[in-house]
């Protein structure tokens, strides 16, 4: 393999990564907030409240929801709108009410860019990248279809 083959797999990776880590750092200090402790009890609340953050039909009738993943401290929906968009709708379990949307691309993964904020999410991973630069990943907990 050459040079440049191996800077372009490296560049596909690190960016795989970066956006997933970046999916849940907050555009909007959305992601920015940081969670409370967890016990037992609040993990039942978590477990309550996974239909409350299942939200793509929320949007309108015409979102049907693509994917929807969860980690220790986000959840994260990938809707498809009547334009057939994929759409990124994500927040904080500890602040549901405080949206990131943004639209999304990818094959392997779902990638959504804000300005130097990268957000990625695939079926292990979600991760945030500022400027290039990973600042947060968290492992996906739960997914769902």
């Amino acid at each position: 393999m050459n040079l440049s083959k191996v800077n372009q797999k490296l560049l596909k990776l690190g960016a795989l990564t970066v956006g997933t880590f970046v999916l849940f750092t907050s555009s909007a200090k959305v992601l920015a907030s940081t969670p409370g402790q967890t016990n037992n009890k609040s993990m039942l609340l978590a477990q309550a409240s996974r239909q409350e953050w299942r939200i793509c039909e929320q949007k309108g009738e015409n979102w049907s929801e693509v994917k929807y993943f969860e980690s220790k401290n986000y959840f994260a929906n990938i809707c498809r709108n009547s334009n057939g968009q994929l759409t990124l709708v994500a927040g904080a379990k500890s602040n549901p009410n405080q949206l990131l949307e943004l639209p999304v691309t990818g094959e392997q993964g779902y990638l959504a860019i804000d300005g130097s904020k990268t957000f990625m999410i695939d079926n292990t991973h979600f991760s945030m990248a500022i400027n290039g630069m990973v600042v947060r990943k968290e492992q996906v907990t739960y997914r769902g279809q």
